[in-house]
């Protein structure tokens, strides 16, 4: 019975009955330690030394950590394990949480992975008032008593993988901390693999076959779903990688072109199906039967969104939907454009074929990350779609790992929903103004409500590669983003100058002077705009502004301030 460190038979009887509170310390003492299993994995301990710090931060106290084995006789200890070890303990769903009091005791313990270090963080942010908003704004009170009440608190996710793609999830205790994915962890390639597994740079000169007949020439911008010689040379590749590399999910992906074969085989396949998944989806089965123990992940994308009418994915096989050109003012179930329609339906096509469905998820600008991009409102409702739909992983594609518009405040709303869609959107957004502009939080609110309701008067829609010039006679006009400044302006005198709110509001000035420049270089001393002399000056002073806020790029990991100060400047 010693296989799993603690005994898995532990019920946890106490000859007292505890039905009052327990105080884990008082005035910078403690009767409690911390206990883990003889045999930890890496997140038990993780998570015991996390919460030593959090506790030792909030109360000043340092609680020790022991291993233990057999727990029946322990008093006074917060156990932190792996649900697995505890017979008492119900089944609970993907990295779930359960957080319960036994006696004397505090009982933390979680799903698979890092179910439990969740749990940790999850005590502290329900019952200690932990929050972790940003990477700049993480809310840890001081309280030199702790007691809670009985507690008997269990949640699983609905999403199995979580992830919104920004600068606050590429660090591990953010995204840890508000139960996010890392970056397509236990993948090696996310998307269009075969670009890396297949790439032309080896293949192409001498096996053009692999690749796609286009106007009667082999081109390396596509792979022949017809070759089998692509097919054998692909599975040995795999099988060699998978030797190598412990992941579970391995993505046959096509490459991010709109081109397809258009050999014989190919072309006839096409015309008796559905189009380029008739080549596709076959072609992916078989590297799916060739690996039945692992996942094999392919893309619904552009010319592959429809599914193959002629064959089915196998058990094993992840589609992953990319939700691409829709109109990003409005949720899913409320665009009416066209493109909405077709990728409705297209999804409606393969959950008639599979339920293993992977939503990749376009909720940025990808050109223009400073931009503002008024698409906040739609995060609850397209998360609320998902999990109504039957999704179970969804990727949020954020600007990624760089500064944007609202960039923190999106992370935080997505992640928090993306962890239980059922939470209360406007009482997240009051709580992260609040806590991140401090006084100046309702204008900001305002200035929020007033730029989505701005939007959603004119017909311009808003999508991942939208120039703010396109809105320069929409909500996007001079006159709208003066407005929009008198509001955000507003608040600065209701914080301290050059303090932390008082930066982070002008951070978002800066969105909107990054949408004037754009606007204003279409023009030569257009009467609606100001002269060539402003338009430099307000160029020198966007420089020293992104410097001052830590700005670097201006699209999806590329185009450096600089590189832009440059275009404009000529």
């Amino acid at each position: 019975m010693k296989k799993l460190g603690f005994l898995l038979i532990i019920t946890f009887f106490c000859c007292e009955v505890y039905s009052q509170s327990l105080t884990l310390a008082n005035a910078g003492n403690s009767n409690y330690k911390i206990l883990i299993p003889t045999d930890p994995d890496q997140n038990e301990v993780l998570a015991a030394s996390k919460f030593q710090n959090y506790f030792k931060t909030i109360t000043g106290v340092q609680l020790p950590i022991q291993n233990k084995e057999n727990l029946q006789q322990e008093k006074f200890a917060i156990l932190i394990a792996n649900s697995r070890r505890f017979k008492n303990i119900k089944s609970i769903q993907h990295d779930g949480v359960v957080i319960k009091t036994e006696g004397s005791n505090l009982l933390i313990c979680g799903g698979e992975n890092r179910g439990v270090l969740y749990s940790v963080y999850t005590f502290f942010e329900k019952y200690l008032d932990c929050k972790f908003f940003a990477l700049d704004e993480i809310k840890t009170p001081k309280k030199s008593k702790v007691e809670i009440s009985q507690i008997d608190y269990q949640y699983s996710p609905y999403f199995s993988f979580r992830s919104y793609y920004s600068l606050e999830n590429e660090e591990k205790e953010y995204a840890d901390f508000n139960k996010q994915n890392y970056f397509f962890e236990n993948r090696l390639y996310p998307a269009h693999s075969l670009a890396w597994l297949l790439p032309a740079s080896k293949y192409f000169e001498s096996n053009p076959e692999f690749f796609a007949l286009i106007d009667g020439k082999r081109n390396p911008t596509q792979i022949c779903f017809s070759s089998d010689g692509a097919l054998k040379e692909l599975i040995k590749i795999l099988r060699l990688e998978m030797s190598l590399t412990p992941n579970q999910v391995w993505s046959v992906s096509h490459l991010d072109s709109p081109n397809y074969c258009h050999c014989n085989l190919c072309e006839n396949k096409y015309k008796s199906g559905n189009g380029f998944c008739e080549t596709l989806i076959p072609f992916v089965n078989k590297v799916a039967r060739a690996f039945p123990e692992k996942t094999i992940s392919t893309l619904a994308y552009n010319q592959s969104i429809f599914p193959s009418k002629l064959e089915k994915p196998e058990k094993n096989v992840e589609i992953m939907f990319c939700l691409t050109n829709l109109d990003r003012r409005y949720s899913i179930t409320l665009d009416k454009s066209k493109g909405a329609e077709k990728l409705l339906k297209a999804l409606q096509s393969w959950k008639k074929q599979t339920s293993d469905i992977f939503i990749w998820d376009y909720s940025v600008n990808y050109f223009h990350s400073l931009s503002p991009f008024p698409n906040i409102y739609t995060f609850p409702q397209n998360i609320k779609f998902f999990k109504d739909f039957g999704i179970k992983e969804v990727f949020m594609q954020g600007i990624g790992p760089q500064k944007g518009e609202f960039s923190e405040l999106k992370s935080y709303i997505a992640s928090k929903l993306l962890w239980n869609p059922n939470l209360d959107f406007n009482k997240l957004l009051d709580e992260f103004l609040i806590n991140y502009y401090g006084n100046g939080w309702e204008e900001m609110k305002k200035y929020i409500l007033t730029i989505d309701a701005e939007s959603k008067k004119y017909q311009s829609p808003l999508n991942e590669y939208s120039n703010p010039t396109l809105y320069k006679n929409g909500f996007l006009s001079q006159n709208n983003i003066l407005n929009y400044k008198k509001i955000i302006e507003s608040t600065l005198s209701k914080v301290q100058k050059d303090g932390k709110f008082y930066n982070r509001i002008n951070k978002e000035i800066l969105t909107l002077e990054y949408a004037e420049l754009e606007i204003q270089s279409l023009y030569d001393k257009n009467k609606d705009f100001n002269t060539k002399n402003d338009f430099v000056k307000k160029l020198n002073n966007f420089k020293l502004e992104t410097q001052k806020n830590n700005i670097k790029n201006l699209k999806n990991g590329e185009f450096t301030v600089d590189e832009f100060i440059n275009q404009k400047e000529k």
